[in-house]
């Protein structure tokens, strides 16, 4: 495996794969999209992401919507492992202590 792709032993044909994101993957994706949201909305490559019509682009624009209504960045994750946090949620401040 070598960063997402599969190459078959057999034959050395390269096999694209789908991989499952963990909670730090999808902390990562969502907040520098919207640290970029709040730098530049018009972004170009930003809104081409989330233009996209697959899981990932719906998957990011939701986050940046439910940003603008909120304010706040996802806690959700256990990107520690734990659950150490109060619910199992870290905020936004806490993580970038």
């Amino acid at each position: 495996m070598q960063h997402g792709k599969k190459i078959d032993n057999q034959n050395g044909t390269l096999l694209m794969g789908k991989h499952l994101k963990t909670s730090m993957d999808e902390k990562v994706i969502e907040y520098l999209a919207i640290e970029l949201y709040k730098k530049d909305p018009l972004n170009v490559v930003l809104n081409k992401f989330m233009s996209m019509q697959n899981e990932e682009g719906f998957s990011l624009t939701k986050t940046i919507n439910k940003y603008k209504q909120t304010g706040k960045h996802p806690d959700h994750y256990n990107t520690d492992g734990t659950w150490k946090y109060s619910g199992g949620k870290q905020s936004f401040e806490e993580f970038i202590k």
